[in-house]
């Protein structure tokens, strides 16, 4: 039985998280280790459990250590990071089933999770890239909960649904109770965040734009850079004359120094629209990730990518400061959009729209792309995002996908909302790993300290020899 259990989470965690995911098998996963957990001894269910994830993480394996290029250590760090939280999650879910305490098991287990994602996203060096929710962001009913709790709260559901399902069998009434007030209060806001609409303000037609190229930072003075240059200035000219009224290129398209940026703007800014390109920009005493902003009046705003990527933009000198298109527009790049803190700074100030330029790195395209998509339902943003080598996506406030294109000799022209709204994750933060502190504590209280119920569900029944297994 248990053997089966850890087969069977490790192929459901294998498919329902990395690159691709699969929303439904997400939900299920930790379900057959629950179960078994409580018909084993502890430590059969801690080595299943820390094998089911193991099993899971072989679809990313190959994205950390080539794609990616992270040191071993690292790699093994992340895993057994995903293996503590599992371990911690089924261990103290089933202490609490065996004695009977069902609700909170339901409850507040799924606070440990919750607690790690968030402790990951504050101590590692790539912001909430780490968690379980971007695996449901095509599903707009659950993804709308990041309005309210941040991703938080979407990797709470995904750990408290398959708990309360566990705890059926034995306990039926308190686990289809906290079943059902999870789902109809997760339901409720979901159903009211899909009612709203974007104010009916005319939409801004963008465009988007990801041509193939050999590599990122093509120096312009170079002749494969001139020629890229060319290459873009004709489709950014061709959507200007469609109607774009912004037009947004990937990041580090090009290479630039003082002398040679004047090259640039001159090819690709436009009278009637704003372009927005990445690009590396080389001076004497240091190099930056920037987003330049071609105005039609001649002017040009840099934005300075914050959040670098360690081990591969060491060499790079992060920004520290936002920058507005209009007013309305906010600029970032690529990675900033892994740090929920710095999105809602930019609806703190009034952004209703980010523009993107991004990079990534092809096999990770959709996932990059649908965290930015979740950054905007928490935030109530439309977030326009150009990758060179992976999507091309434009979302609205609900985590509607407006438009999106495979990059390389791609482009999008649409009519795009402008206008976005407040959420109360927008206005609070992240107030719901606080709660989860103190949920953890109930839970850690309860399996210590609380004794067993009388009932059929909190004895623990005699052991047979299967069990063992």
């Amino acid at each position: 039985m248990t053997i089966l259990a850890t087969l069977l989470s490790g192929l459901l965690w294998l498919g329902g998280t990395g690159l691709h995911p699969i929303p439904a098998l997400t939900w299920l996963a930790p379900l057959p280790l629950i179960l078994a957990s409580t018909r084993v001894r502890p430590r059969t269910a801690l080595f299943a459990t820390a094998l089911a994830w193991s099993i899971g993480q072989g679809g990313v394996l190959g994205y950390y250590l080539g794609t990616l290029r992270l040191p071993v250590p690292a790699v093994a760090g992340v895993i057994l990071l995903g293996v503590g939280l599992a371990t911690g999650t089924v261990l103290l879910a089933r202490v609490l089933l065996l004695r009977g305490r069902t609700v909170l098991a339901v409850l507040a287990v799924p606070s440990l999770w919750v607690l790690g994602e968030y402790a990951a996203s504050r101590l590692l060096p790539h912001g909430a890239w780490w968690s379980l929710a971007y695996t449901q962001a095509d599903v707009r009913p659950v993804i709308q909960l990041t309005a309210l709790t941040g991703v938080w709260g979407v990797t709470y559901l995904l750990l408290a649904v398959p708990i309360a399902l566990a705890a059926l069998r034995a306990s039926p009434r308190p686990a289809l109770t906290s079943l059902l007030v999870l789902l109809l209060g997760a339901g409720g806001w979901s159903a009211w965040s899909l009612s709203r609409s974007p104010d009916p303000a005319e939409p801004l037609t963008v465009g988007l734009v990801a041509l193939r190229q050999p590599e990122d930072g093509l120096p312009i003075d170079e002749q494969p850079g001139r020629d890229l240059l060319a290459r873009y200035a004709a489709r950014v000219e061709g959507l200007v004359a469609r109607g774009a009224r912004i037009v947004v290129l990937p990041e580090k398209v090009f290479a630039v120094t003082d002398t040679t940026m004047p090259v640039l703007v001159a090819a690709l800014q436009q009278a009637e629209a704003e372009v927005v390109v990445g690009a590396v920009r080389r001076r004497a005493d240091r190099s930056s990730n920037v987003a330049l902003v071609l105005e039609p009046g001649g002017t040009v705003a840099t934005y300075e990518k914050q959040h670098l990527i360690p081990g591969l933009e060491d060499w790079l000198t992060p920004g520290d400061g936002e920058v507005f298109v209009d007013g309305r527009f906010g600029v970032a790049i690529c990675k900033d959009l892994d740090y929920p803190g710095l999105v809602r700074r930019y609806r703190a100030q009034g952004a209703s729209v980010l523009l993107v330029p991004a990079l990534d790195f092809t096999s990770d395209g959709w996932l990059h792309g649908r965290m930015a998509l979740v950054r905007g339902v928490e935030n109530g943003l439309v977030v326009v995002r150009a990758a060179a080598f992976g999507r091309l996506t434009v979302t609205d406030p609900g985590g509607r996908m407006v438009g999106e294109a495979t990059a390389g000799d791609a482009e999008l022209l649409l009519p795009t909302p402008t206008s976005g709204w407040g959420t109360v994750y927008s206005r609070t933060g992240d107030w719901f790993p606080l709660l989860s502190v103190a949920l953890l504590v109930l839970a850690v209280g309860g399996a210590r300290w609380w004794p067993a119920t009388s009932g059929s569900s909190g004895r623990r029944r005699p052991r047979r020899p299967a069990d063992r297994a």
